[in-house]
């Protein structure tokens, strides 16, 4: 059983292939839309296209999502997590407290939902976007 769990060479380039692409976050009923504006080395720049934010994503918390659906055995639809974004870290899920952490220990801002769709577009995990709660899991490949 194989499946994605290192933001290597290969990975990151498929992310940078995905500059100027509109995906639509996790929880499909909101219809919450962002673009991916630029790719560098450490980090994915990303607009929001309901308010126009800026958001950078680290190339750590694409690590940390893998880690965690990695070390937590989430691989494959019947181990799905549910995602549990929050803006507030404190009613954030286990998942995007992983993906928000930063190299001090804090919580930053929320990211999970930016990065999953990206992940998704690279065939790295799978989004269960009609149910409720929305779930994710890697791809178990051959």
């Amino acid at each position: 059983m194989r499946h994605i769990t290192q933001v290597d060479r290969t990975l990151w380039a498929l992310i940078s292939r995905l500059e100027g692409t509109e995906l639509q976050t996790p929880y499909t009923p909101k219809n919450s839309w962002f673009r991916i504006d630029a790719v560098d080395e450490a980090s994915v720049s990303i607009t929001t296209l309901d308010g126009g934010s800026t958001i950078t994503l680290r190339r750590a918390a694409f690590q940390q999502t893998l880690d965690y659906l990695t070390q937590h055995a989430h691989s494959g639809e019947a181990r799905a997590i549910a995602i549990e974004s929050s803006t507030k870290p404190e009613d954030a899920g286990p998942l995007c407290q992983a993906a928000r952490r930063q190299p001090d220990g804090t919580l930053g801002t929320r990211v999970i939902t930016y990065i999953l769709p990206i992940l998704e577009q690279c065939q790295a995990v799978a989004i269960s976007r009609m149910v409720k709660p929305t779930t994710t899991w890697l791809i178990v490949g051959r």
